[in-house]
């Protein structure tokens, strides 16, 4: 006898499993097991076997599948007078390198910088280096919100598998979704996406928290709302509570669309909490009980005393019938005669939370079987005796038991807690069976396993023979990970024995567990079990910093362990920017299942049906007379058995023993592939198949003085290697804004692979300090208030004091309070508010000083001033000042020959009549080389964030000619080529806002009706040239020519369409035959033919 167990689907990206075993050898047998696919031969076993039992597994490579992933597994075992002989199909799965991007922050401000990884790891999760055979290239891409495609990165290799790479935004970009793409060799694309907009940090955030389910009898809701800084401490505010009943109507019943709701308000408490009991009588639940379901919207709106600013927080609840459930679980769906039935009943309130100590009865097929009392996990195990089971399945069912003490009249309820379950039989034709304890819980990576096995064998056949051997495979992901044997004693016909399985990264988190055994009289017991473990690495590691709360511009140290030398990537951002923008956390989950593998179920691949459909004979239906009765074989279609275990696991057997039912003659063949159904009133249950610059100034008296003017949204973003040890400290300073740092890292090594920690938080704080509240733009000349607060988290009562500099950049009167000091207790905090107009364009800063004295009583004289300061906080922020109007620029250009005489030329300048008051400025420059201008104002080429489409390609083109002049001429340095290629890559961004859908452009965009054809042309001409030193969307452009095209008539002028500022050209015939000439030169000079 002999079996051999091949995946259904082979990968080649790293070596395969295979297993063979022979029992009862009766002579040496020369073993061949091949991999056919197309002309490759590759041997997976090729070796002499003599040992009466064999059980080997071994390791072999598969070639990378081209079009067909068909392949054959070809079995040879030849002896003296032995000859077996088996083929069989499998499928060849490519599996591609897992790439996964990851950005510091899932939002930004225009004008910023993005910051970004690409990590590539073949499918061990190791990475994947330059120093592999084939070099790892990857093409990167970013796209704007309009599809375009704004930079690019080509052929870029990794450094131990991982990219940094960075990208700045423009000033003015376009708002909205962004993504990167990332293209690897395969074709395959994976895909970051961020967001741009203009926003302001929240600087608290809001919790509401109600019960997870309610009666339609209950007439009120208890809400509870809460509200912290992002340093911890607890806001002072008010609530606002909406609780609204969601309503389903007929869509012509408009007019019928509004919610029920009941608002309440109050004060927060000093815990920044509002624990409140809402009636809702006049929802009138009770009407809905029909429906059996209906739900309730909880909306808080928490708002900030002094500021005004408000934060919501939300939540809902189930309003159903308040009855407690009651489900089965771990239940197995066949019942192997002789081996006890075991499974769980588990009762749960209308919260899902654990039952304890209810009774509950249950029946066997609807007759009373026994009582059993939950425990404190809310369950109840039960075993059944099998050992007299010879029906097709039975039916098991599970109620609460009756209140004896309950109205008589409704004893019989419909909708009492129950549920059933239905278990049938499995088949075995020698009546032997093995049985896996299913494994109930998560095991933790690392964590050894046992596992019991209970087993009944035919003891007819095994003759004089005490112990037999169990063998055992362990599958992951469709690969054979483990296998082993056990051998068993079987001196009585039933017994049990355990195996230990230490579960690893290379099990987790799912893994299935085969066991078998054959039988003397060739039949195969076997049974197989899911383990499910969290995902683990075999890189483990550990972050942690060296204090969970630290003073602004303090130093810390990050400690992170790791494999030894390790390559690591660090990142801590503000949590106030992920309570704006939650991200999609990069988690040892989200990681793992980049890889394209699943568990194998069945014989199916990609629609491919690998099934072999043996020709059996079926048995015919033969009445028998015996003893004076009359005798018919039994129907066994719908009973489990040992093929449909390896079937579902996704395992090819190669076998000369027993492995299939027998199917009678006449049979209805809808039965045979029927599943075991079960169900319940409402509640679904699980199957035991189911895979499933800031500074501390020391001042003598003066106390503690703090200047505070670092605020970044991203703290730390480095890459770091590990000692020998597997340990590095990286030392930081603690930035100056008071909140919670969400620091992660993750490290790959050649050997040890991927590795990812958990989250780990650093306060930044201090127990004295002021907080601007600032918007993220005004106008200039606008007059708003500009508001600070003033918190004391010291333990004592204090004055304070609040101070705005004096700045000629704005005009500030200070509103509130009416004097500049006030006394402050623990825990409390005073708001200042100024009425401030900015006069100054662009970033300008406010400098508030923040004081803190002690209060003293009678030496008020005796003291200097310095002496009663305990703290003082200085904070430094800026704040973006927009003109009123619309800028405009324009040039003025004069060419003056001179030979050693001295020329004069007057200048005049004519300015608007609505010019903005002050913001006229003059620039004027006199070189002595024709390109001389372009070249001396590079810096300032782009400098313009408030051009037009016009304005921003008059400043664009000069940027190509000066980087193609100076590269002529020798003189292009480094320098200037990075400052260059920067300038065109802003000036490519800003343009592409000016680009309708239809691929032309106009001065303002979609704002305009229509395209310009003349500034099309000119933004199509400059875009080729500029392909030089940047990259320009190849789609783009030719959606630009294509409108181009367009635009031509049938007699070849084009057609002069859209408004422009352009006086060079001209309307009417003439300008036509202008904008024609100037369209065909700009076609020229981006490289089309004149043919």
């Amino acid at each position: 006898q002999y079996v051999l167990l091949v995946p259904t689907v082979v990968r080649s990206d790293s070596p395969q499993t295979a297993c063979v075993q022979f029992h009862s050898l009766s002579e040496p047998l020369s073993l061949s097991i091949v991999l056919e696919y197309g002309s490759i031969w590759q041997t997976i076993f090729e070796e002499s076997v003599t040992k009466n039992d064999f059980f080997k597994c071994c390791e072999f490579k598969v070639p990378p599948a081209t079009s067909d992933p068909l392949a054959f597994i070809s079995f040879s075992a030849k002896g003296t007078t032995v000859n077996l002989a088996e083929k069989r199909s499998v499928a060849i799965q490519n599996v591609d390198n897992i790439v996964f991007i990851q950005t510091d922050k899932p939002i930004y401000k225009p004008g910023q910088k993005v910051l970004f990884r690409v990590v590539t790891l073949d499918s061990q999760f190791r990475p994947v280096q330059e120093t592999v055979s084939m070099f790892w290239y990857i093409s990167f891409t970013l796209q704007d919100p309009e599809q375009n495609k704004i930079f690019q990165w080509l052929e870029v290799a990794s450094k131990h598998g991982i990219v940094q790479l960075s990208f700045p935004l423009i000033s003015e970009p376009i708002l909205g979704s962004y993504h990167i793409t990332v293209e690897k060799k395969s074709g395959e694309k994976e895909y970051q996406f961020f967001t741009v907009e203009e926003y302001v940090l929240p600087k608290f955030e809001v919790t509401t928290s109600v019960p997870k389910r309610m009666s339609f009898f209950d007439e009120e809701v208890r809400v509870n709302v809460c509200a912290l800084y992002t340093y911890g401490q607890p806001v002072q505010g008010n609530a606002e509570i909406n609780v609204c009943q969601q309503r389903f109507y007929n869509p012509r019943c408009a007019q019928k669309q509004k919610e029920t709701c009941k608002v309440v308000t109050g004060l927060l408490g000093k815990d920044g909490c509002l624990n409140t009991v809402v009636s809702i009588k006049t929802f009138q639940l009770y009407r809905s009980y029909a429906s059996m379901y209906t739900s309730l919207n909880v909306e808080s709106i928490v708002t900030e005393n002094g500021t005004g600013i408000q934060m919501k927080g939300y939540d809902y609840l189930v309003v159903n019938q308040d009855n407690d459930r009651v489900m089965f679980r771990n239940m197995d769906v066949y019942y192997k005669r002789g081996i006890p039935y075991y499974g769980e009943i588990a009762v749960t309130n209308a919260d899902s939370k654990p039952v304890a100590n209810r009774t509950v009865l249950l029946e066997l097929n609807e007759k009373y079987l026994a009582n059993y009392t939950t425990d404190e996990n809310g369950t109840a195990a039960f075993s059944i005796d099998t050992s007299d089971f010879f029906d097709p399945n039975f039916k098991l069912r599970v109620r609460q038991e009756p209140d004896d003490c309950a109205d008589f009249f409704n004893w019989r309820n419909d909708n009492e807690p129950q549920a059933s379950f239905f278990v049938r039989r499995f088949y075995s034709w020698t009546n032997s069976f093995v049985k896996i304890e299913p494994v109930k819980e998560k095991v933790s990576c690392g964590q050894q396993q046992r596992i019991n096995i209970h087993y009944v064998l035919n003891r007819e056949g095994y003759r004089n023979v005490s112990h037999t051997n169990f063998y055992y495979v362990v599958m992951t992901n469709g690969k054979i990970i483990l296998s082993g044997q056990k051998q068993v004693s079987i001196s009585a016909p039933r017994g049990t024995f355990s195996i230990t399985l230490t579960i690893n990264e290379k099990l987790a988190p799912t893994t299935r567990l085969l066991l078998y055994t054959v039988h003397p009289h060739g039949e195969i017991v076997a049974d197989s079990s899911w383990i499910h473990s969290n995902v683990c690495f075999k890189n483990q590691l550990q972050l942690e910093f060296s204090e969970k709360q630290g003073l602004p511009g303090s130093k810390v140290s990050l400690h992170l362990e790791a494999a030894a030398n390790s390559y690591c990537a660090l990142r801590a951002v503000d949590q106030s920017v992920l309570l704006l923008q939650p991200e999609r956390q990069l988690s040892a989950e989200s990681v793992y299942y980049q890889l394209r593998v699943n568990d194998l179920y069945g014989y199916y691949y990609n629609g491919l049906n690998l099934e072999e459909y043996k020709s059996e004979r079926c048995i015919p239906i033969k009445t028998t007379f015996f003893d004076g009765l009359y005798y018919e074989p039994v129907n066994v279609s719908r009973d489990g058995d040992v093929y449909r275990i390896f079937r579902d696991m996704g395992l090819k057997v190669f076998t000369n023993s027993v492995l299939r039912k027998p199917v009678l003659c006449n049979e209805d063949r809808s039965d045979i592939e029927d599943y075991p159904g079960y169900f319940d009133h409402g509640v679904v249950h699980g199957s035991g198949y189911s895979p499933d610059e800031s500074r501390l100034i020391g001042g003598g008296g003066g106390g503690v003085n703090t200047v505070r003017k670092f605020f970044p949204e991203t703290w730390i973003w480095d890459l770091v290697h590990t000692d020998s040890r597997g340990e590095v400290n990286a030392f930081y300073t603690i930035p100056d804004t008071i909140t919670e740092w969400k620091a992660s890292a993750f490290c790959v090594q050649d050997d040890a692979g991927f590795g990812i920690s958990s989250p780990v938080s650093l306060t930044a704080f201090q127990p004295f300090f002021v907080d601007l509240t600032l918007p993220y733009s005004v106008i200039r000349g606008e007059k708003f208030n500009l508001t600070a607060n003033v918190f004391n988290y010291l333990n004592e009562c204090i004055q304070i004091s609040a101070i705005l500099a004096r700045s000629s950049d704005y005009k500030a009167e200070i509103i509130s309070p009416v004097g500049n000091t006030a006394r402050v207790c623990r825990n409390e905090r005073k708001t200042y508010i100024w009425a401030v107009s900015p006069h100054k364009l662009g970033e300008v800063k406010f400098t508030i000083t923040a004081e803190a004295k002690l209060n003293t009583r009678g030496t008020r004289n005796s003291m200097s001033s310095e002496e009663e300061t305990i703290h003082r906080d200085t904070l430094i922020r800026n704040l973006l000042v927009e003109p009123e109007g619309i800028k405009k620029e324009f040039t003025q250009s004069s060419l003056i020959c001179t030979k050693g005489i001295m020329i004069s030329e007057p200048v005049s300048l004519s300015l608007p009549r609505n010019l903005v008051q002050g913001s006229a400025r003059a620039y004027f420059s006199v070189i002595g080389d024709i390109l001389g201008t372009a070249l001396r104002n590079m810096e300032n080429l782009l400098h313009m964030p408030y051009g037009c489409g016009e304005q921003n390609m008059a400043l664009f083109t000069p940027n190509i000619y000066a980087l193609d002049y100076l590269n002529k001429t020798g003189q292009l340095t480094e320098e200037i080529r990075v400052k260059g290629t920067g300038y065109l890559s802003t000036g490519y961004q800003k343009q592409l806002s000016y680009k309708h859908r239809d691929g032309s452009y106009s001065s303002f965009g979609t704002r305009d009706r229509e395209g310009s054809v003349w500034l099309t042309a000119f933004v199509y001409k400059s875009f080729a040239q500029a392909r030089r030193y940047i990259y320009i969307d190849n789609d783009v452009q030719s959606q630009t020519l294509t409108w181009l095209a367009s635009k031509q008539k049938s007699d070849g002028c084009f057609e002069n369409v859209g408004s422009h500022f352009n006086n060079a050209l001209k309307g009417g015939e003439e300008g036509e035959y202008s904008l024609t000439a100037y369209v065909v030169a700009a076609l020229l000079e981006a490289g089309h033919s004149a043919e």
